[in-house]
């Protein structure tokens, strides 16, 4: 499928809205994901327009538990050339789980404290350039380039807002 037919198809699952900055590049875009189907398009969407080609992104996932947040990073990792045999799933106690080409998918929901951040060593991975999706990132001290936020509505569908951020 081409990327222009993935895009009507994206619009045909999803009702969007985008603000746009005075350069014209969407700054916040929002998404309702009516099915696992509409996800992967959007995260696909996400990976195309908005990350691909950076050298560098830090990326935070926030949401409750079960709003999508591991289900959205495995399909931006398919995206980026990930087979879906190799995504290790969600790093809830490994929290750090390394893919190839410098992708990195942390899940800090367990860190507590912000000293732990240094003590098992995952300050030192924002060191060195790659693509970082971060789920539970508030413990973080440092800045996304990129902010997801993800939400369960009334009919059990999803809403998915990106925010690039003003770093």
């Amino acid at each position: 499928m081409g990327f222009s037919t993935a895009c009507k198809s994206l619009k045909s699952c999803t009702n969007s809205y985008i603000l746009q900055n005075i350069m014209g590049k969407p700054k916040h875009l929002s998404y309702r994901s009516r099915n696992i189907e509409c996800t992967k398009k959007i995260a696909c969407y996400f990976v195309k327009k908005i990350i691909h080609k950076k050298e560098r992104v830090i990326i935070f996932l926030k949401g409750e538990l079960g709003s999508a947040k591991t289900t959205f990073t495995r399909f931006c990792l398919s995206c980026l050339g990930l087979n879906n045999g190799e995504f290790e799933g969600s790093p809830t106690f490994t929290i750090v789980n390394e893919y190839a080409n410098d992708v990195y998918h942390m899940d800090l929901y367990r860190i507590k404290k912000e000293n732990e951040l240094y003590e098992s060593g995952i300050m030192e991975y924002f060191c060195k350039p790659g693509i970082f999706f971060i789920e539970w990132p508030e413990i973080l001290s440092i800045d996304a380039d990129i902010r997801l936020h993800f939400s369960i509505t009334e009919d059990s569908e999803r809403r998915i807002t990106i925010d690039e951020c003003q770093n």
